[in-house]
C-alpha cells in the first residue's frame, strides 16, 4: 500500500495542532502468519527473544516463536491475566480480576514469585529498577522491587489509572477516569505533573514524545519536557495499547476493528484492516505483532504497509 496519509487537512488552535481525518476508507491487511492465542488474545510484548500474551479467558501467559510463528508454551496463570512487561531477566504479568502479580522465569517457563497487588489491574511497565502495576480499584499505581518480590509504594494517582510506562527518566500513568496523565518522580514517589487528557488509556513514548491513546477516539501527542500538548489527532474507535515501530505510531483501535498508523513528521495518519478486536501491537523479528483480542489470534504484518 502507498503511503497515503488519510489526513486531510490540519488546524492550529492554541499552539496545538488538531488533524482532521478524512473519509477514505482503510485499506486490507494480509497478515505474514496468523498465531492462534486461545479463546481470547490479551496484550503483547516482544521480549528475550520471543513474542509473550496472554489468554484473558482461559487463564494462560502464551509464550510464541518469531522464528517459526508457533506457540511453544502456555503457562497458567490466575483467572484473567492482562497487563505485562519484562525487567530483570523476569517476565512479569499481572491478573485483572485477583491481586496478583506473577513473575516468570523465560528460562523455565515456570511462575517463580506470585505478589499480592491492588484488584483491577491493567497496566504494568518496568524502569529504574522497579515494576509498576495500575489498579483501578482503589486508584494507585503500585511499585515492586523484584529483589524483594513485594511492593515498595504504593501511590494515589487519580480514580481510573489505565496505562503506565516509564520514559524520559519518569513515570506516566494514564487516569482514564480523572482525564489526565500524570507524571512520578521515581526518586520520591511523588507525582509532580498532571496533564489534561480526556479519557487517557494508554501511553507509548517515541524519542521526543509521549503518544496518549484516547477512548475518546484520538490519540494526543505530548512533549514530555514542558507537558505541552503539541498535537491531537483522530484516529479509529477506542485506540489502545500502540506500538512505536520504525519511526511512526501504530495504533489499534478495538471497537472499529482497524489499525491508524500515524506519521510524527505530519500528524498524519493513514488506516488499514485487522482482525477482530485489535488491542495491542508490538514488534520483533522485523515485523508488528497484533494483538486480535475477539479472534484470539495474533496477526504478524509487515512493517512496510
Amino acid at each position: 500500500m502507498s503511503r497515503r496519509a488519510v489526513a486531510a487537512c490540519a488546524l492550529l488552535a492554541a499552539g496545538v495542532t488538531v488533524a482532521c481525518a478524512s473519509a477514505a476508507p482503510p485499506s486490507p491487511l494480509t497478515p505474514i502468519a496468523k498465531v492462534q492465542v486461545g479463546a481470547q488474545s490479551g496484550m503483547v510484548l516482544s521480549a528475550g527473544g520471543s513474542v509473550w500474551t496472554s489468554d484473558l479467558v482461559l487463564a494462560r501467559v502464551v509464550r510464541i516463536n518469531p522464528g517459526t510463528n508457533a506457540v511453544v508454551r502456555r503457562i497458567p496463570f490466575a483467572t484473567r491475566p492482562f497487563g505485562i512487561a519484562y525487567g530483570a531477566g523476569s517476565v512479569w504479568i499481572a491478573d485483572r480480576s485477583l491481586n496478583t502479580l506473577g513473575r516468570i522465569n523465560p528460562g523455565t517457563n515456570r511462575v517463580v514469585k506470585k505478589i499480592k497487588i491492588g484488584y483491577n489491574s491493567y497496566g504494568v511497565a518496568f524502569g529504574a529498577g522497579s515494576v509498576w502495576v495500575t489498579s483501578e480499584a482503589d486508584g494507585t499505581v503500585r511499585r515492586i522491587s523484584p529483589k524483594k518480590n513485594r511492593v515498595t509504594a504504593t501511590i494515589k494517582v487519580g480514580t481510573t489509572p489505565n496505562g503506565v510506562v516509564y520514559a524520559f527518566g519518569a513515570i506516566w500513568v494514564a487516569d482514564l477516569g480523572r482525564g489526565t496523565l500524570s507524571r512520578i518522580n521515581v526518586r520520591t514517589n511523588k507525582v509532580t505533573k498532571r496533564i489534561k487528557v480526556a479519557k487517557a488509556d494508554w501511553i507509548t513514548p517515541s524519542p521526543d514524545a509521549l503518544w496518549i491513546s484516547s477512548e475518546a477516539g484520538q490519540i494526543t501527542r505530548i512533549d514530555p519536557v514542558s507537558g505541552a500538548v503539541v498535537a491531537r489527532i483522530p484516529v479509529g474507535a477506542n485506540p489502545l495499547g500502540s506500538a512505536w515501530i520504525n519511526g511512526e505510531l501504530w495504533v489499534p483501535n478495538i471497537d472499529d476493528s482497524t489499525i491508524s498508523i500515524v506519521d510524527p513528521a505530519q500528524n498524519a495518519v493513514r488506516t488499514i484492516t485487522a482482525g477482530k478486536g485489535p488491542l495491542s501491537i508490538a514488534t520483533a523479528a522485523g515485523d508488528a505483532w497484533i494483538s486480535n483480542s475477539e479472534d484470539g489470534e495474533l496477526w504478524r504484518v509487515s512493517t512496510s504497509h
